[in-house]
């Protein structure tokens, strides 16, 4: 039977049985993984019970300046189960009909977190042992990266109700020209619809959401 990782702990030296009880409860309770409890409450050597992991798991050990991640596998799993779990995912591929995650975790012992991850992705899970610190600091930086790729879309509002402005890749506004609706650029029925109308061009030009140009082109289109 694999060993646990308090089990590889107090077998490295690296904390006594009641120490390891303490840390397995506090981690209960405060619902953490416990190689977070360890390394950060109990002050064990996170390079040494790396070493220990690698030593007793066979896992592969990984370098943090080395660590090339696919942006594929990040959107594959929630940022929130990687920072709860304390794992990194850093490449997907496929194998026949399965997909395979390849997997960084501090702790390559913790089988609940391995189904979890399974049962959300349904991936395979290979696995690697990367530290505690590093993950953390990784997970920051990686899905900061992908989320500020992500197509955000903004909200303004047109002749009273509420249209959609998509943003490009890095959060400029994209024309709205075709996003403002055909009747609001016809012949106005009326002085009270002419003003409407005037008020908003003023705000789109001024604001740079619409140029001068843009508004014309339209124009003439429909003309």
């Amino acid at each position: 039977m694999p060993k646990t990782l308090a089990e590889i702990a107090i077998e490295a030296g690296l904390v006594t049985k009641a120490q390891a009880s303490k840390a397995g409860r506090m981690a209960d309770e405060r619902k953490l993984p416990l190689v977070v409890v360890l390394v950060r409450d109990l002050g064990v050597d996170e390079v040494a019970l790396v070493g220990a992991l690698r030593k007793q798991t066979r896992v592969p050990l990984l370098d943090p300046a080395d660590i090339q991640v696919d942006p594929e596998a990040l959107r594959v799993l929630a940022r929130d189960v990687c920072a709860r779990r304390r794992v990194l995912p850093l490449a997907l591929s496929h194998d026949g009909a399965s997909r395979v995650l390849r997997l960084a975790m501090a702790d390559p012992t913790d089988t609940a977190a391995v189904a979890e991850i399974e049962n959300l992705t349904h991936c395979e899970i290979e696995i690697a042992v990367l530290p505690l610190s590093a993950i953390d600091e990784l997970l920051d930086k990686k899905y900061r990266q992908i989320s500020t790729a992500v197509v955000h879309r903004g909200t303004m509002f047109v002749t009273g109700k509420a249209k959609v402005i998509p943003l490009s890749a890095d959060g400029d506004e994209i024309s709205v020209t075709a996003q403002i609706p055909i009747s609001a650029l016809r012949p106005p029925d009326d002085r009270e619809t002419e003003l409407k109308l005037t008020a908003l061009v003023n705000v789109l030009v001024a604001k740079g959401v619409l140029t001068e140009a843009e508004l014309v082109e339209a124009l003439r289109k429909l003309k």
